[in-house]
C-alpha cells in the first residue's frame, strides 16, 4: 500500500521520495475516483511538509494545485484538503493567512463550483488579480439568487477589502461588477456626465436605477477617493450620512455592516471608535448567504 512505503520512506528521512510517491499515486488514483484515497494521501503529504518545514515554492505548490484541480470533483473530500494546504502555508510563510497564490487558485476552484461563500474568503486574501474575480463572482452569485437588489452582494467584497485598508482592491472589485451589471442592467443604468462625471479611481460613475445598495457603494468609494483623513472634514461628515441613510436598508446585515463600516471609519475618516471585536474577527463575519430568490424589500431580504 502507498501510505504504508511513504512511511517506511519518513521513517528512512527520505521525505522527498515520500512526498513523490503520495503525490503520484494520489494523481493515480484521481482516475479510479478513489476520492477518499486521494484525500489521504493528499493530506499525508501535506503533513510531510509541515514536518519536514517544506517551504512555500512552485514545486510544492503545484503539487498541491494538481491534487486539488481533480480532487474538487469530490465536494465531500476537497474542503479537508485545501484546509490543510493553506495551514501549511501559513506555518511555512509566517503570516496570518498563508500563501496568496494557494489563496486565489483555490477560490477559483471553488467559484467554479458555485461555492460562492467559501471562494470569497479565500479571495480577500488572495492575489492583485483576485478582486477582480471575486467582483465578477459576486455578479454571478447575485444573478443566481435573483437578489432583489445587487448591491447586497458587491458591498460583501468592497467593505470588506476597504475594512482590511485594501482600497486599491475594492476599486478593481466594484469595476469587475459594475462592468457586467452595465451590460446586463442597462436599462437600470444611467451615465453621469458634466460637471458631475469627475475623473475618479473607479473609473465611470453610473446612477443605478432599483438597486440603492449598488449607488451606496458607488458613492462610498467615491467618498474614500476625496477623504484627506480628517474626522472633521465634508468627507467625513457624507459618510456620517451615508451611514445613516443606508446602513439600515441591509437588513439581517446590517450588524455586520455595521462594524464593517466602524472599521473604514477608522482608516479612511479618522473617526476612532471603540470596538468589541477584533479587525479579523469582524472582516471574517460573513454576510449571511443567500439561498433564495428576490423579494420585493432589499432590507428583509434573507441571506441565510
Amino acid at each position: 500500500e502507498l501510505r504504508a512505503i511513504a512511511i517506511r520512506l519518513v521513517k528512512q528521512k527520505k521525505h522527498q521520495r515520500a512526498i513523490q510517491l503520495l503525490y503520484l499515486g494520489a494523481l493515480e488514483l484521481c482516475q479510479y475516483n478513489q476520492w477518499g484515497s486521494v484525500a489521504d494521501l493528499a493530506a499525508f503529504m501535506i503533513n510531510i511538509y509541515v514536518e519536514e518545514k517544506v517551504p512555500v515554492t512552485d514545486e510544492s505548490r503545484e503539487r498541491i494545485y494538481d491534487i486539488f484541480e481533480k480532487l474538487s470533483q469530490a465536494t465531500e473530500y476537497y474542503p479537508r484538503v485545501y484546509q490543510a494546504a493553506i495551514q501549511w502555508s501559513i506555518g511555512a510563510m509566517g503570516n496570518k493567512v498563508g500563501d496568496t497564490q494557494l489563496h486565489h487558485f483555490i477560490g477559483c476552484i471553488l467559484r467554479n463550483k458555485t461555492r460562492f461563500q467559501e471562494a470569497e474568503q479565500h479571495y480577500l486574501v488572495g492575489t492583485p488579480e483576485s478582486p477582480a474575480a471575486l467582483g465578477n463572482m459576486l455578479f454571478d452569485w447575485a444573478e443566481r439568487t435573483g437578489t432583489a437588489d445587487h448591491g447586497l452582494f458587491i458591498a460583501r467584497g468592497v467593505l470588506k477589502y476597504l475594512a482590511t485598508g485594501w482600497y486599491e482592491a475594492a476599486c478593481l472589485c466594484w469595476k469587475a461588477f459594475i462592468a457586467r451589471f452595465v451590460q446586463k442592467h442597462s436599462s437600470s443604468v444611467s451615465e453621469r456626465t458634466g460637471d458631475r462625471a469627475l475623473p475618479s479611481n473607479i473609473g465611470t460613475i453610473y446612477y443605478i436605477t432599483g438597486h440603492e445598495l449598488v449607488n451606496f457603494v458607488q458613492l462610498l468609494l467615491l467618498t474614500i477617493e476625496r477623504s484627506d483623513g480628517s474626522p472633521s472634514s465634508d468627507s467625513a461628515r457624507i459618510f456620517g450620512q451615508l451611514r445613516k441613510q443606508y446602513e439600515p436598508r441591509f437588513g439581517v446585515n446590517t450588524e455586520v455592516v455595521h462594524s464593517l463600516l466602524d472599521a473604514v471609519a477608522e482608516k479612511y475618516f479618522g473617526v476612532v471608535i471603540q470596538r468589541q471585536q477584533s479587525l479579523f474577527d469582524i472582516v471574517n463575519n460573513l454576510f449571511a448567504a443567500p439561498s433564495h430568490p428576490a423579494v420585493t424589500d432589499a432590507s428583509a431580504e434573507a441571506m441565510d
